[in-house]
C-alpha cells in the first residue's frame, strides 16, 4: 500500500533525527579513517635510529600530506601540527636541538597512532591523551627558552624567536582556540534543529 505524503514527511523526518544521532558513527566509518600512518611510522622510526636532515625534511611533507586528510579530526589534527612544529625546529637547530626534542616526537606519534588505532576509545581520553602532548609540548618550548642564555620562559601567549616551529605552535593554540569557539556554536545550532525537529514531527502524529 502506497504512503500518503504525510507518512512520507514524518518517514523523512524521523530519518534526518537518525542521521543526526549516527553522527559518531559516520565519523568513525572506513572512509573518514582513510588516513594512514604507515609511511610516517617508517619515518619517525628512521628518525629514531639517525636524525638527518633528510628524514625530517620527509616529516614535515608528510605531515603537510596528511593534515588536509584529518581536518574535520581536531584531535588528530592537532597532534599532526605539534609534530611538524617539533619536526620543523629540529631541522632548524639541528645539533643545537634540545635533547628532549626527538622524544617529543616520538611521544607525539605514539598518541596519534593511538587514536588512529582500531580500537573503539572514548572522546574523554582521546583528549586527555592530547592535552598531556600539549602539555610536555609547552614545557619543550620552556626549556629551550631556557637553554638558549638562561632567559626566563617566555609567556605562553608571546612569540618565541628564532625559528619557523614555535611560530607554528602559536598559531597552533591560537587555531586551537578558534576550533573549539566553532564547534560550541555548530553544537548549539545543531541541537536548536533537533528541537524544532522534534516538534515539527510531535505535531504531524497528533493531526
Amino acid at each position: 500500500m502506497e504512503k500518503s505524503p504525510k507518512e512520507n514527511l514524518v518517514n523523512d523526518i524521523e530519518n534526518r533525527l537518525d542521521d543526526f544521532f549516527d553522527e559518531s558513527e559516520a565519523m568513525n566509518s572506513p572512509d573518514a579513517q582513510a588516513m594512514s600512518l604507515e609511511k610516517l611510522k617508517s619515518i619517525v622510526l628512521s628518525i629514531d635510529w639517525e636524525i638527518t636532515e633528510t628524514c625530517l625534511t620527509d616529516l614535515i611533507d608528510e605531515v603537510n600530506a596528511l593534515l588536509p586528510i584529518c581536518q574535520n579530526d581536531r584531535l588528530s589534527h592537532a597532534l599532526l601540527r605539534m609534530l611538524k612544529a617539533v619536526g620543523g625546529y629540529i631541522r632548524n637547530r639541528k645539533a643545537q636541538a634540545h635533547p628532549d626534542a626527538i622524544k617529543r616526537v616520538l611521544s607525539v606519534f605514539s598518541s596519534l597512532e593511538q587514536l588512529s588505532g582500531n580500537t573503539p576509545m572514548e572522546e574523554d581520553l582521546k583528549k586527555r591523551i592530547v592535552a598531556k602532548e600539549i602539555a610536555a609540548f609547552k614545557k619543550l618550548k620552556e626549556q629551550v627558552e631556557m637553554q638558549r642564555g638562561g632567559r626566563t620562559p617566555a609567556p605562553s601567549n608571546s612569540v618565541p624567536t628564532g625559528t619557523q616551529g614555535y611560530v607554528e605552535c602559536v598559531q597552533f593554540e591560537q587555531a586551537m582556540s578558534a576550533v573549539e569557539k566553532r564547534l560550541n556554536s555548530q553544537v548549539e545550532d545543531l541541537k536548536a534543529q533537533l528541537t524544532l525537529l522534534q516538534k515539527e514531527l510531535d505535531q504531524m502524529r497528533n493531526v
